[in-house]
């Protein structure tokens, strides 16, 4: 063991705040209402919901790690450094300020303060949020401590409640459900693309690097060890909670059949803590919001400075970030859902190419296959984007239809192995 690899008490508080920083709104809206949705098939959706946020989150830490530089630099490694930057930026803008920042504000505005706070402006709420916000990230070497040590064991304590009381008292049993066992993996499968986590693993793996750096942690098997290690503890605290959390929406389906996807966990935690079951909630959803936007700013502030070279400077992106997201989380929590779904279904088929390419692949010898992959992936991926932007294009819809497993929501698997495909032929006919 080299002395740069982490403690066990230091792997958990790393893997702690990982996880804090994973853990947002969309962790605890998502799965209730897969599972609301879903009923007796829960289970089955539950594991495809489980693959995309906790496999290939975990796969696309393993590839952090053997990159060892960012998703930036890996997707560069495949395409060109430039489009690897503006494909890293683009996931960076998505997952920060512009999407995450505001829909974690808002939702701890409409969901925590509103229900005790009626009169309270969102700007208010906001501009507290905020400035904190900015505090906690502003010293970049106490961020990990301060979400690890501070407000994860809390955010886990009050998770770990809700969970275990739904499960030794459930609220009722699963009602039949109007999914078929077909097609309910592909539902939890595209269900997932929600909370991120796999484009967060990608991300937030660069942070936990600079960090590691900043805390003299430059030894490359080091960093791929501690990176693999805290990587495992944030999914598999991400796998149980969320199957736990599916659980509980499928157990609420016959005795709120009317819920919405905004009330449903509010109503899950009063039935099951009753009165008190309002303030339990509040204080969940306000410090996974929190912890979330944290890590996601600490995150953007080292990966911005990371591709400008330094021109960006970590204090800059962190201000700029908590200013961007105060500004649009005024426009509200449901509005910014909608607007995010098209941008997760353009980007995600082909964020899974370049983790899979780069764990399990020489990127290099294989760069005309994965790109191959990759802009099917993409094409695919705008098709799906146009549809969930609410635009109805008739071709790509009959592109998407004729496709085999595309009623199973994997229109675009199998182009995109015919991608990868026809890239490895095209490769080696020019090496020929």
């Amino acid at each position: 063991m080299s002395q740069q690899d982490l403690r066990t008490g230091a792997v958990l508080t790393v893997g702690l705040a990982l996880f804090s920083a994973h853990f947002g709104v969309g962790d605890i809206i998502f799965p209730g209402k897969l599972g609301f949705d879903t009923g007796s098939l829960w289970l089955i959706a539950g594991f495809g919901y489980f693959f995309v946020n906790t496999v290939i989150a975990y796969l696309g830490y393993l590839a952090m790690a053997k990159d060892r530089v960012g998703i930036a630099h890996m997707a560069g490694e495949i395409l060109t450094p430039f489009w690897g930057k503006l494909f890293g930026g683009i996931l960076m803008l998505v997952v920060g300020p512009v999407f995450i920042l505001p829909r974690v504000a808002s939702a701890t505005h409409e969901m925590s303060i509103l229900p005790f706070f009626p009169q309270t402006s969102i700007a208010l709420t906001l501009g507290v949020f905020f400035v904190l916000n900015a505090y906690v990230c502003l010293n970049r070497t106490a961020v990990v401590d301060r979400l690890g040590k501070v407000l994860s064991p809390a955010l886990v304590l009050f998770i770990g409640a809700i969970a275990v009381k739904g499960i030794m008292t459930p609220i009722a049993m699963p009602v039949a459900s109007t999914v078929t066992t077909k097609a309910a993996f592909g539902v939890g499968f595209n269900f997932g693309y929600n909370t991120m986590n796999a484009i967060a693993a990608v991300l937030m793996g660069g942070w936990i690097l600079n960090v590691f750096s900043l805390q003299g942690i430059t030894e490359p098997g080091a960093q791929q060890r501690n990176l693999v290690k805290v990587g495992l503890v944030t999914v598999v605290l991400l796998g149980v909670t969320q199957m736990s959390l599916t659980w509980l929406g499928a157990s609420a389906g016959g005795v709120y059949p009317e819920a919405t996807l905004g009330d449903l966990p509010l109503k899950v935690t009063m039935h099951l803590f009753g009165r008190l079951g309002m303030m339990v909630f509040a204080v969940l959803m306000a410090l996974a919001c929190f912890t979330t936007s944290a890590g996601l700013t600490a995150t953007a502030g080292a990966f911005f400075e990371q591709i400008s070279g330094g021109t960006l400077k970590y204090p800059v992106v962190v201000i700029a970030s908590s200013v961007c997201g105060f500004a649009l989380g005024l426009v509200g929590l449901s509005r910014i859902v909608g607007y995010t779904v098209p941008f997760l279904a353009l980007l995600y088929p082909a964020l899974i190419v370049i983790i899979f390419g780069t764990f399990f692949l020489d990127v290099k010898a294989q760069r005309p296959m994965l790109i191959g992959g990759i802009m099917v992936a993409l094409l695919f991926g705008l098709f799906d984007a146009t549809k969930t932007a609410g635009f109805t294009v008739e071709w790509m819809e009959s592109v998407v239809s004729a496709m085999p497993l595309g009623q199973q929501g994997f229109p675009w698997l199998l182009p995109t192995v015919a991608g990868l495909i026809a890239g490895k032929l095209a490769g080696g006919m020019r090496k020929g």
